[in-house]
């Protein structure tokens, strides 16, 4: 498969699998019908999730697949879960590799570790070489957008195509809807005050806004 046919691909199932706006709400589950595959659960996510020690943390990462690798970068506040359906429908033309930022998912933070973009685009490339990958095609969405720019900026050899999916831009780095979620987290209150109450109430976390809400076009 050429990589015109692969980002065409990769372009309808990132429709499909990962986080869209409102405006496609009910169309992912359409899609999954019309191309006869069930939605994967967290579940069987879970299952294939693998860790890499280094020092960074422990890195949480999916690595599904055979041939030339595919970089997933998910958005704030989510997960390499985000790629479930698309890593499922790419598996048997590439090998899919998404790991969870510093941060966020289960990833864990090595004690002093900055989890700024910088060190973002260090952990990719030191995981990558961990996983004797010297080149990629990097999807990317929200947040993770910014940080697969950062990577092509800092490692142009080791990227092969690149493809965006709704992100941060130059000018637009963080978008103004995010900086009230900088603010708490420099303060110290992020946690407590937008993620724990919606850890601790499911039903708010799916409003539309939630966290489920606001990421997710199906929140349940």
């Amino acid at each position: 498969m050429n990589r015109r046919d692969f980002l065409a691909m990769t372009a309808a199932a990132t429709v499909t699998g990962a986080v869209a706006p409102s405006t496609l709400e009910g169309r992912s589950n359409a899609f999954r019908l019309l191309a006869g595959t069930p939605p994967v659960t967290a579940t069987e996510f879970a299952r294939q999730r693998k860790f890499a020690d280094n020092r960074f943390g422990r890195i949480a990462y999916i690595d599904r697949g055979k041939g030339d690798a595919v970089l997933f970068l998910h958005g704030f506040p989510l997960s390499s879960f985000q790629w479930r359906d698309v890593i499922d429908r790419l598996q048997t033309r590439r090998r899919c590799i998404a790991p969870d930022f510093l941060g966020l998912g289960f990833t864990e933070v090595a004690h002093g570790q900055s989890v700024a973009p910088a060190a973002q685009v260090a952990m990719l490339a030191t995981l990558l070489d961990q996983l004797s990958v010297k080149s990629v095609d990097i999807i990317a969405n929200d947040s993770g957008g910014a940080v697969a720019q950062l990577f092509v900026v800092r490692y142009p050899e080791r990227v092969r195509t690149l493809l965006l999916t709704n992100c941060d831009t130059e000018p637009d780095s963080p978008p103004p809807a995010v900086m009230p979620v900088i603010e708490l987290a420099r303060n110290g209150r992020f946690v407590e005050e937008m993620i724990v109450p919606q850890v601790k109430n499911p039903a708010s976390a799916r409003t539309p806004s939630g966290l489920g809400g606001l990421c997710y076009s199906d929140p349940s």
